[in-house]
């Protein structure tokens, strides 16, 4: 896997608009949260994880991907949504 992830290789299903959790731009709590059912934000998650947890030439699999969408998606996660705990959480079970 190189660059962007493409949705079709999501292992779980999301919405790809915003849902009814959301409101209007909230400016910084966009970019401080995460809402794990909608795909753009996960997407971005996944990229953002892998592009500061490896060194550059690490290059994901598939299964490196659904890994990390299934950490983001354990029970025990549920009530984690600041991206920066998260990324901690995730890297912490990935490893």
């Amino acid at each position: 896997m190189n660059g962007k992830i493409p949705r079709s290789n999501l292992k779980y299903n999301y919405t790809w608009k915003r849902d009814n959790g959301d409101g209007e731009y909230t400016g910084v709590q966009d970019r401080i949260r995460i809402d794990k059912d909608e795909g753009y934000e996960v997407i971005y998650f996944i990229e953002r994880f892998f592009k500061t947890q490896f060194i550059e030439s690490f290059q994901p699999s598939l299964a490196d991907l659904h890994r990390v969408e299934d950490i983001l998606h354990l029970p025990e996660l549920s009530s984690v949504v600041m991206r920066d705990q998260l990324m901690i959480e995730v890297a912490d079970r990935f490893r």
